[in-house]
């Protein structure tokens, strides 16, 4: 079945936004400088004892500041406590020892900075968080079973704050707040990792009361990554700047759910995708209630996915080629916990210049993508839009520059395209 269904009258929206406001940590002003427990800033010694022995004098004394000078201190992996804040005064880089020297070697290699079950946690200053990824990299792309640590892992943490550092060059992931994680702050981050660096996602969020805000994300992955590792609800990202990346993904694994999201104020600068929803089945689940809007995007391949063949499909350019006859032609599967569900999401003043193609929906046939709004969106393309095994697909007010004219490629789909007067 291909059908398009078109009506004068608009449509009645009513925007929906969902406000967050995580708690702060709470945490002693206790300063526990790294120098005194012995570090040195000289880039060339190993101070990993010496800095898990000042958050463990901190911890003991009920929490406090750990507090890096200027200067560029090697570590290896360091275990967070709780009411810790790291502070990396400006000019200093917490640096983790290069390849060969990392504890782990290439099977077993343990996050940079993490921990587990904690509260009150704070990594702040002006500093910089170097991971010195570039020889983990190329041995990954020899061999991609080499076990690359994150720089930073938080699981099941509550009242975290991450603001105004730089990130750079993980040898995997650069921040990941995972599992039963709820009131987390970032704000005024920085990403700044090599585009062609793989899979280094700059944040990887799961969790409740979420805020992210004022960050400039730039890395060789999705520049934020949501609900792959558990839930992800009540959830706020605006005000971002996002370089090269693949965008902000609901990604595959988001078996738990996802819901009531708001990405707004945003702009998106040579990411491959900009918005971008997908999974497989065996890899699936739910996200509703998702408002993107007030969003800019200037070269990028594609600004809106929603797919539930991100193995099938792969990139941007092949998803706008699966034509109609071949959507048609993948297999029926049976209903399970894990496929994939997408639905109620709204897309709001949006404009968008993209380099491949103006977006694809592209839903199961047994769970098809449906409700899902498209406002003043304004898109200019030299590709298709393709909307496949999808319902209650509307446009209202939007216009798509598309090749061969305003073109949406469908099948198996209910849209509905409307237009006030005013807006001809």
């Amino acid at each position: 079945m291909k059908r398009i269904v078109a009506f004068v009258a608009p449509l009645v929206l009513v925007p929906c936004l969902y406000a967050v406001n995580p708690a702060l940590p709470s945490i002693p002003t206790n300063v526990f400088n790294v120098v005194k427990f012995g570090a040195a800033g000289d880039g060339a010694t190993d101070n990993s004892a010496q800095i898990q022995n000042a958050i463990g004098a901190a911890g003991a004394a009920g929490g406090g500041m750990v507090e890096f000078p200027a200067g560029t201190y090697l570590s290896g992996p360091v275990t967070l406590q709780s009411r810790i804040n790291l502070r990396l005064d400006e000019g200093a880089v917490l640096r983790m020892l290069p390849f060969g020297r990392y504890p782990g070697g290439t099977t077993n290699a343990p996050t940079f900075i993490g921990g587990t079950q904690l509260q009150d946690v704070e990594i702040s200053g002006r500093g910089t968080i170097d991971g010195q990824g570039a020889a983990w990299w190329g041995v990954f792309k020899t061999n991609s079973q080499l076990a690359r640590p994150m720089m930073l892992n938080f699981i099941s943490v509550n009242r975290l704050f991450i603001h105004d550092v730089t990130y750079m060059n993980p040898p995997g992931h650069h921040c990941g707040v995972r599992k039963a994680s709820g009131n987390v702050t970032i704000s005024n981050l920085t990403v700044n990792t090599d585009p062609e660096s793989p899979n280094t996602d700059g944040l990887n969020l799961c969790g409740t009361n979420l805020l992210v805000r004022d960050c400039h994300i730039s890395d060789g992955d999705d520049n934020i990554a949501l609900g792959a590792t558990g839930m992800l609800a009540d959830a706020l990202i605006t005000n971002c700047v996002f370089g090269f990346g693949h965008g902000v993904s609901i990604g595959s694994g988001v078996q738990h759910g996802v819901y009531n999201l708001t990405v707004a104020n945003c702009s998106f600068n040579g990411t491959t995708f900009g918005l971008r929803l997908k999974a497989d089945t065996e890899s699936g689940g739910f996200a509703r209630n998702l408002f993107y809007h007030d969003i800019t995007m200037t070269n990028v391949h594609m600004p809106v996915l929603i797919y539930s063949y991100y193995r099938t499909a792969g990139g941007a350019g092949k998803i706008s080629k699966f034509t109609p006859e071949q959507a048609a032609a993948l297999p029926e599967e049976a209903v399970t916990n894990t496929t994939p569900a997408w639905r109620d999401i709204t897309f709001s003043n949006i404009t968008a210049n993209a380099t491949v193609a103006g977006g694809a929906i592209w839903g199961k046939p047994n769970m098809m993508v449906s409700n899902v709004n498209f406002v003043r969106v304004n898109i200019s393309a030299p590709g298709p839009f393709n909307i496949y095994n999808a319902r209650g697909i509307r446009f209202e007010d939007c216009t798509m520059r598309l090749k061969d004219g305003d073109k949406f490629t469908t099948y198996n789909a209910e849209v509905v395209v409307t237009n006030r007067p005013e807006a001809n």
